[in-house]
């Protein structure tokens, strides 16, 4: 049998305390926030008056930059090491101009010995090796030489290479290469608005006169050897440069030397001979076929002394430009 539970003598009471409604708890409005409240106009205005007057100290000390022309001129007056330990040129003081005619375009996708990171014609497959010969041998002439500046020269010739250069690619592999070492660096430059070999020795003397802001006294060439004739007897002609300054060092891709002397003959030499300045028919075509980006050079305007020869197209095709030149002076 369960126990019987005893009932509790005295009963618990819980006394609830009563609250009247008017003094239930409600939620106790916000106030409502001004974004620049007192507070935070005390926190913000120190600050506001401090970067006020740092702005006003510089504005009235900072240094008045240098104008184009005198930056040029300091630029050419330096000696001496420059940023990063690079050698800085007197480039009033350069003399000699070494010239390679770009040909493919190497865009710094890989390795420049690999075919496969260059953009070319079907008939420049397998010369990639002479290109960096070309690069390389001109790069080890400049080093033996402080007062040759080498020029990279070839226009935006490839649709398919879209804003690259022939001569920009040129500069990027030989730099990819490790060859453009600091003795070397401030003395290799781009000319990319040439389409043709006659436009790579007349605008790479042109961006000489840019550089240096004179013409230059002795000029080699750096290219294929089968085309050696071409510069010699007919470019060098049309500029009237004078035979005992003019010099051009060959390196032929591999392959049949006859043959590539005789296509290049039959291709280049003979229309260059027919048509001195490369204005008139077939020539003509081509520069307008290797210019699919509309681009111009403004070479008129930065070498006054020659600007009519820029555009010097005789009805007499093989006539040779009469004008003043200042490299025969």
């Amino acid at each position: 049998m369960l126990p019987t539970a005893r009932a509790s003598s005295s009963r618990v009471r819980i006394n609830i305390p009563t609250v009247n409604v008017s003094e239930a708890w409600a939620p106790t409005p916000l106030r409502k926030q001004h974004l620049l409240g007192p507070r935070l106009l005390r926190l913000y205005l120190p600050c506001v008056l401090v970067f006020s007057l740092v702005l006003n100290i510089y504005y009235f000390t900072r240094p008045t930059p240098l104008s184009l022309p005198n930056a040029l001129t300091s630029t050419r007056a330096s000696v001496g090491k420059g940023p990063h330990g690079y050698s800085t040129v007197d480039f009033g003081h350069i003399t000699d101009l070494i010239i390679v005619p770009g040909h493919g375009i190497y865009t710094n996708e890989g390795p420049p010995l690999d075919e496969s990171s260059w953009h070319l014609l079907q008939m420049q497959r397998g010369e990639v090796g002479a290109f960096m010969a070309h690069v390389g041998k001109a790069v080890e002439m400049a080093k033996e030489q402080d007062s040759a500046l080498l020029m990279f020269s070839g226009g935006k010739t490839r649709l398919t290479a879209g804003m690259f250069s022939e001569a920009q690619g040129y500069w990027m592999a030989a730099d990819r290469m490790g060859w453009l070492a600091r003795d070397v660096y401030r003395r290799v430059f781009t000319e990319e608005y040439a389409r043709d070999s006659y436009e790579n020795v007349l605008f790479s003397v042109a961006r000489f006169r840019e550089i240096t802001g004179h013409y230059p006294d002795r000029i080699t060439v750096v290219g294929f050897e089968f085309k050696k004739d071409r510069f010699l007897d007919l470019h060098r002609k049309a500029l009237r440069y004078p035979k005992i300054r003019f010099n051009y060092v060959g390196i032929n891709p591999p392959g049949d030397s006859n043959k590539l002397l005789q296509a290049e003959h039959e291709n280049a030499y003979k229309l260059f001979e027919k048509d001195l300045y490369g204005c008139k028919g077939r020539l003509a075509e081509k520069k307008r076929e290797r210019n699919p980006f509309m681009t111009a050079h403004g070479y008129a305007r930065s070498c006054p002394e020659i600007a009519a020869f820029f555009d010097y197209c005789p009805s007499n095709p093989v006539a040779v430009y009469e004008g003043s030149l200042p490299w025969l002076s």
